[in-house]
């Protein structure tokens, strides 16, 4: 029997979108062990809803990367857990894909390197941001080009941090729906700009300008932030006392706290009632995957 947990991620940062993500301390944690057919066995509300045989996502998945990976397909006994909101934009879907090719690599005994793992998550997503972060840990600005993914991690934010998760989904492929479908090229110059600076003051912890830049998003926020009912009023209860962002695609609302203000949580609670918020912090070990008996 193997244990297999993977950190949540939140991607896009504001204007980092598609390219910067990281690691949170909320976890996809399952155990597993050879079976005859599949069966799942799910633990807490979260993922009470999933089906229990070969139809779940992770059963298709181990699937598809055993044929992928010339790896004679195998069905197991999962039992599974997590305290990741599904379709909130923290990486549910990312979590269990790592979760299968991981699966795939240790019963395959194919030994894949980090890089091979990454290069794999991402042509997978199509992007690196959320996989990275939370296979490798950390904070992480990559990007995924002629197959291979180039990535840098980052310092670990120690400002406070918190995300607020509304009690309603916001499918990926809805949040997709209302992008454009380009940029003039002075509003793309301008926001890549934006992108930029927000890594380089990520990288030297200046959280002052890092929270000015995360709020001056170009390129997805003006779009989706009309799909979330309460991302205005998280944006006026946090004011100049943090920075927000949504949360990958969302519906998630992610907060990065001045350290000054240590009530912000409590604020957001008060204001938000019918959210769930919670204080969350870096996971900078990644995903693991370890034999158990």
């Amino acid at each position: 029997m193997i244990r297999v947990r993977v950190p949540a991620s939140t991607a896009n940062l504001g204007p980092g979108f598609d390219s910067l993500g990281m690691a949170l301390n909320l976890y996809l944690d399952i155990t597993a062990e050879k079976a005859d057919t599949w069966h799942f066995k799910h633990l807490g509300n979260e993922i009470a809803s999933l089906p229990s045989d070969y139809t779940h996502f992770i059963a298709q998945k181990v699937t598809q990367f055993c044929h992928e990976l010339n790896v004679k397909p195998f069905c197991l006994n999962v039992t599974m857990k997590s305290d990741i909101p599904l379709a909130r934009g923290l990486g549910s879907s990312g979590t269990a894909l790592i979760a299968s090719l991981l699966l795939v690599n240790y019963y395959g005994k194919l030994n894949l390197s980090t890089q091979v793992l990454v290069n794999l998550l991402s042509k997978e997503e199509g992007h690196p941001d959320n996989v990275v972060p939370s296979l490798v840990g950390g904070v992480i600005a990559g990007c995924y080009y002629d197959e291979t993914c180039s990535y840098v991690t980052l310092p670990a934010i120690d400002w406070p941090l918190y995300v607020v998760i509304p009690p309603y989904e916001l499918k990926t492929e809805d949040a997709r729906r209302v992008l454009p479908s380009s940029l003039a090229l002075a509003e793309a110059v301008e926001a890549s700009a934006i992108s930029n600076v927000l890594v380089a003051a990520l990288a030297q912890k200046d959280y002052v300008l890092a929270g000015r830049l995360m709020v001056q998003d170009r390129f997805h926020e003006p779009y989706r932030s009309a799909l979330i009912q309460d991302y205005q009023t998280a944006k006026r209860v946090v004011q100049d006392k943090g920075s927000l962002f949504i949360s990958g695609a969302g519906s998630t609302i992610f907060v990065m706290g001045h350290p000054e203000y240590t009530d912000l949580d409590e604020k957001l609670k008060s204001e938000l009632p019918h959210c769930a918020v919670r204080t969350v912090s870096v996971d900078t070990t990644g995903a693991i995957c370890a034999k158990i008996r």
